[in-house]
């Protein structure tokens, strides 16, 4: 696994000198596949137990003791879909090794190629359109350190095809049962696409904080649970400036939050906001737990412009 990373990286710099620098060549790994997290706010990083959003957040490997599979649908609007497969295999006292798959995209979009006349009817000439991302993991458990690293292959087909690399890099420390820090660094050495064209393009690092905080409820039979996601620290995310250290406050009114009260009965209940500052982007959701080995959940969530995106996640340990 380290030989995998350099030889990335050896690669990478040979080719940056003629890349082209651009924001979202890698997006659609900015978006949550688990439900659980999607559930609150998108905050990704502060959830250990979500094994679909393992492509977002490896340090979901440092807690895995079982060998698992994990599944995960995602509606979005005009026919799009988010659907991906996870699994975690236990490799005792060398951590956890962690391989997931998925696909982002639309089929038989209709198009009339320039110039062609109107069909007739339904008879169009038909398209897709898909990211692919495969990606392998590493996470391990030291004490009150959890520590992961990642490598994605992603595949983008549009009008022509691109492929490209992703590494990411996690840490987190419980400073007790109830309260977790952790940070993670995507694309520590940067990240490249390559189009059929030889057109390169590249991203920048780019980093996140967050953290966890429990507090028991034992006359409600329960516990709540409250999470929290920077947005990003290195650079600016959209138009607006929110580098956390030239406007700190704009900067935190972009981050995630979310909250769950979780049952003594396997049931969890769970709300958020992907941006603190913007009430459209609630999220809601819900997670049963009905025997050991079988954990579902279900996601829901606004969108200011579009429909309503519907997530289900299923994750079976044996």
């Amino acid at each position: 696994m380290p030989f995998i990373f350099v030889l990335i990286f050896l690669l990478l710099t040979t080719v940056f000198a003629h890349a082209e620098r651009v924001v979202g060549a890698n997006s659609s790994l900015e978006t949550a596949q688990g439900a659980k997290s999607a559930a609150l706010g998108l905050a990704i990083l502060p959830v250990l137990n979500d094994l679909p959003s393992l492509a977002q957040n490896p340090l979901q490997l440092s807690s895995i003791e079982k060998l698992s599979l994990a599944f995960t649908h995602v509606a979005y609007f005009e026919e799009t879909a988010y659907n991906g497969v996870v699994m975690a295999l236990p490799l005792r006292d060398a951590g956890t090794l962690g391989f997931a798959a998925s696909r982002f995209g639309a089929s038989g979009i209709p198009y009339i190629k320039e110039g062609d006349p109107l069909p007739e009817g339904d008879n169009y000439n038909t398209l897709s359109i898909s990211d692919w991302i495969f990606t392998s993991a590493w996470g391990k458990n030291f004490g009150k350190w959890n520590l992961a690293l990642s490598l994605h292959l992603l595949k983008r087909e549009l009008d022509q095809s691109g492929w490209g690399f992703r590494s990411d890099a996690a840490a987190g420390y419980e400073f007790s049962k109830n309260f977790m820090l952790a940070g993670i660094v995507k694309g520590w050495t940067s990240s490249a696409v390559k189009w059929e064209e030889g057109h390169f393009e590249y991203s920048p690092p780019e980093a996140h904080i967050a953290f966890r905080f429990s507090e028991p409820f034992p006359y409600f039979y329960g516990k709540m649970n409250l999470y929290w996601q920077s947005a990003g620290i290195l650079r600016s995310q959209s138009e607006e400036e929110t580098r956390a250290w030239q406007n700190p406050v704009n900067w935190f009114l972009a981050s995630s939050a979310g909250l769950e009260f979780q049952t003594d009965f396997s049931f969890s209940l769970r709300a958020g906001l992907a941006k603190v500052e913007d009430a459209s982007t609630l999220t809601l959701g819900a997670g049963i737990n009905p025997v050991s080995w079988l954990l579902a959940d279900y996601a829901f969530q606004m969108h200011s412009e579009l429909s309503s995106v519907h997530r289900i996640s299923v994750t079976v340990s044996y």
